[in-house]
């Protein structure tokens, strides 16, 4: 039977649960990926007497948190694109001083070397004009050679940043994986959402998603499967996979990404983006190993143009020129 105390104590007993979630959210305003919580309030069940139904007062049907799934996986989106592009960039700026300095870079080296060549072909007969180009072109080998060792430089910071991605993505994988498992243990024993835990799983995910692009799906368990790149699967329920920098098989020198399972290693780099980590694969791809084919494909078209030109004339005392390089 309906009861006015009991009524009025449920209504403390309500309001005292949603000061207790206010004094939660307080506490937490400056925890890194907490969200709000608020305490959602509903009428208790009515009685039914002849004059009608009597209320019973009112109690905490859930506590949940204020958050959005759409607008959580949009700011992933964007967090993934806007560390592939910052991380691209920064890369490629490197390259860019390499080549494009106004006193070292390539141009001002060539540069060089062509006044040289046209002091000597003015002058054929001048002593200093020749010894001058001789010096020109041993410091364009020179610059070339040091452009050849920035990049592989270049090229092995890429395989270290590899390597350090992989563990990194991995260890978020497993730590994703853990709180799948308590969380799906802990909607079974309440039925009710454990907000902290979805909060520290969410978290993760928006860390993942700087180094990679992440998409993920909800189970009926209310587990999450995270998909990274083009849809390899990372983590699917309870279990993670692991990422690995693994040898290439046509080159020993290049790394490359490996998806790890139980039962086999998979070679995704070229399905991965999003992220620093596709960033790094861009920038090698793209910009890195580009720039070290054209490198070496201008550095055989110079030599060898020179020296053709070179054989075609005669030193001082007539005999025909050999390789200038």
């Amino acid at each position: 039977m309906a009861d006015f105390l009991a009524t009025g104590v449920s209504g403390l007993l309500a309001f005292q649960r949603a000061l207790d979630t206010t004094s939660h959210n307080i506490a937490n305003v400056n925890t890194p990926g907490y969200s709000r919580q608020v305490a959602e309030l509903t009428a208790r069940q009515a009685e039914q007497h002849g004059s009608g139904w009597l209320g019973n007062g009112v109690e905490v049907n859930t506590v949940k948190r204020m958050y959005d799934d759409f607008m959580a996986s949009q700011a992933r989106s964007s967090s993934s694109t806007f560390s592939q592009l910052d991380t691209f960039a920064a890369q490629v700026q490197r390259v860019n001083n390499l080549f494009g300095d106004s006193s070292t870079g390539l141009t001002a080296s060539l540069q060089n070397f062509t006044n040289a060549l046209q002091s000597v072909a003015s002058s054929p007969t001048s002593i200093p004009a020749r010894q001058t180009l001789l010096s020109q072109g041993q410091a364009l080998v020179s610059r070339l050679q040091s452009y050849d060792s920035s990049l592989d430089s270049l090229d092995t910071q890429v395989n270290v940043q590899l390597d350090a991605e992989a563990s990194t993505i991995s260890t978020l994988a497993t730590g994703i994986a853990k709180l799948n498992q308590e969380i799906s243990a802990g909607y079974a024993r309440s039925g009710q959402p454990p907000n902290d835990l979805l909060d520290q799983r969410d978290r993760l995910l928006d860390e993942l998603s700087t180094h990679v692009n992440v998409s993920t799906v909800k189970q009926g368990d209310n587990s999450v499967n995270v998909f990274i790149g083009n849809g390899q699967p990372l983590v699917v329920g309870q279990t993670a996979s692991r990422l690995a920098a693994v040898a290439d098989s046509f080159d020993p020198t290049r790394r490359v990404i490996a998806l790890q399972t139980a039962t086999s290693s998979i070679d995704v780099t070229d399905n991965l983006t999003g992220g620093t980590l596709g960033g790094t694969i861009d920038f090698r791809q793209q910009v890195l190993e580009p720039a070290r084919n054209s490198l070496g494909k201008f550095s055989v078209g110079l030599a060898q143009a020179m020296n053709d030109q070179h054989a075609a004339g005669m030193d001082l005392q007539g005999n025909l020129g050999g390789d200038f390089f």
